[in-house]
């Protein structure tokens, strides 16, 4: 008769076997009372205070992940709600517990390809002032 090695193995390590159950984020939970704030009063000094008091909070406000991915500093009037390069934020943030900096190629090139639209618009200018000035000279030559 032969035995199989692997008939052996196998019940030797089903008999040590230990399950682990870990919760995941679908699976009900307490509820933690949500932290909502309001981002339209919010100064330089609240922003920093928030930022070492509670990340969390400070990462899940748009505006500042946007800055944070772009290495910038806060626009406050975006932050605020006011004018800024844009769609217009909502004001009403709630705390995150997980967040991700990841994003789309095309957002973190977004404002270069506006700058890189300027540019052009300004060389565009340059040159019909250009033509226009040697239309000029043209004429008072003539």
């Amino acid at each position: 008769c032969i035995s199989n090695p692997w008939s052996m193995a196998n019940k030797t390590h089903a008999e040590t076997m230990n399950t682990f159950t870990v919760p995941t984020k679908g699976e009900p939970t307490v509820q933690k009372k949500k932290v909502i704030i309001d981002t339209r009063k919010l100064t330089k000094d609240d922003l920093k205070r928030l930022k070492k008091q509670d990340p969390f909070l400070y990462f899940s406000i748009p505006t500042v992940r946007t800055a944070a991915l772009l290495n910038r500093d806060v626009d406050l009037k975006a932050l605020q709600g006011g004018q800024h390069s844009g769609p217009t934020p909502a004001t009403t943030v709630e705390r995150r517990s997980c967040i991700s900096f990841e994003c789309h190629t095309d957002l973190l090139l977004e404002d270069r390809f506006d700058e890189i639209a300027e540019f052009d618009s300004i060389i565009h200018q340059m040159q019909l002032l250009l033509v226009k000035t040697n239309r000029t000279r043209n004429h008072a030559a003539e």
